[in-house]
């Protein structure tokens, strides 16, 4: 017999982010992450201000000051929960135009989400990825899919 921890890896989540801004967002697995981990790295090298990015083409990696590294990682953190949210997202409510109407779930109002409410976009990043990093503490970030027939059974 083989037991293994309930979790929710394998659905979809609603994440309540206060205020009453909530995101929907449809499951994705560990592969997705690290592929869109990844890619929201290059996107942050690639967007460093121009000051940074000087700096990290004329400088040796370990003399760079630790400044660089917190700000690549902030937009790395950034390009994440934009990612994660543009492929996985399946709606978010409580955030609306300045028309009034629902604001639709695509890079332009995620950017802006971004930019105004900083603290909840920490949040959101901190929900999108806490069932993996539970995982990652766990050892077992590379767990059989609930799915997956194994030797055992």
């Amino acid at each position: 017999m083989v037991l293994r921890l309930v979790r929710g890896l394998t659905e979809g989540r609603t994440i309540e982010l206060g205020y009453g801004v909530t995101v929907t967002h449809r499951a994705f697995t560990y592969a997705d992450l690290r592929e869109a981990e990844s890619t929201a790295l290059r996107l942050a090298r690639e967007t460093l201000p121009a000051t940074r990015a000087f700096d990290a083409a004329s400088i040796d990696d370990e003399d760079l000051p630790p400044e660089h590294e917190e700000a690549l990682r902030g937009q790395a953190a950034r390009h994440l929960v934009k990612l994660l949210l543009l492929r996985f997202g399946t709606g978010w409510g409580g955030l609306e135009t300045d028309r009034g109407e629902p604001a639709p779930l695509e890079a332009e109002s995620i950017d802006l989400f971004l930019d105004l409410f900083p603290g909840v976009a920490s949040a959101l990043h901190g929900q999108l990825l806490s069932p993996w990093h539970e995982l990652e503490r766990e050892g077992n970030g590379y767990a059989p899919s609930p799915s997956t027939a194994t030797a055992g059974g």
